[in-house]
């Protein structure tokens, strides 16, 4: 479930995007309560707070923390406050790689980022290209540290991009979650099979602000 788009330290009432977003923090947490166990995940692909310092997000942070399952998170294009490329390092929250005990399941997360246009500029095309050449390299390094996995999945914020698509079919990626593309928006959603792979738009508004389920893990011991 991407795009919690909280902000309890300054409030941003949040339904001047459309009624469908009204008292949707505690909606979240509602659904979630319903719908997830303690050793489930629950994939978060960005655009997680507001706020754009650390010590203002760390009230939405707290709350995310709250909620029931194992919560693993990515950044997405509004969250300022978490520094680039860092480690998110907040308890009861993990980022990306992480891997599941007996490496039956791998997470690797970035941003990701838009793809370039024609009619962009010299300059706007050339800091795009910078902008996906940095993503990809974050992406394949996390996702090297998953390579023993059975199974991979990708969380990005950004819908996948073609310059991503080698990276994640050379190191077997089985699943893409991304947010970002909100009900009202330009933006069409991709195929749910992209290039062989399940892709998922996970916005939190376009799935009724409760988690979807993605995938059943069985223990190699059940």
């Amino acid at each position: 479930m991407a795009d919690t788009h909280l902000s309890l330290a300054n409030p941003k009432p949040m339904d001047i995007f459309g009624s469908h977003w009204l008292n949707h923090a505690s909606r979240m947490l509602v659904q979630c309560e319903k719908l997830i166990q303690s050793d489930d995940l629950l994939l978060i692909p960005g655009d997680i707070s507001w706020a754009m310092k650390r010590k203002d997000a760390e009230v939405d942070l707290k709350f995310l923390a709250t909620f029931p399952g194992i919560k693993v998170l990515c950044k997405g294009n509004h969250d300022y406050w978490w520094d680039s490329d860092r480690p998110l390092r907040f308890d009861g929250l993990n980022d990306t790689p992480y891997v599941l005990p007996g490496n039956l399941l791998g997470i690797a997360g970035t941003r990701g980022w838009i793809p370039i246009s024609p009619s962009m500029s010299s300059d706007e095309k050339d800091s795009t290209q910078h902008i996906i050449t940095r993503e990809m390299a974050r992406l394949a390094k996390r996702l090297d540290s998953i390579k023993m996995c059975e199974s991979k999945i990708v969380m990005l914020h950004y819908p996948p991009i073609e310059e991503f698509k080698r990276i994640l079919i050379d190191n077997g990626v089985s699943t893409i979650l991304y947010g970002h593309l909100h009900i009202g928006g330009n933006e069409q959603v991709l195929p749910e099979t992209w290039n062989g792979m399940k892709s998922l738009c996970v916005a939190s508004d376009r799935i009724n602000f409760t988690p979807r389920l993605v995938q059943t893990i069985r223990d190699s011991e059940n």
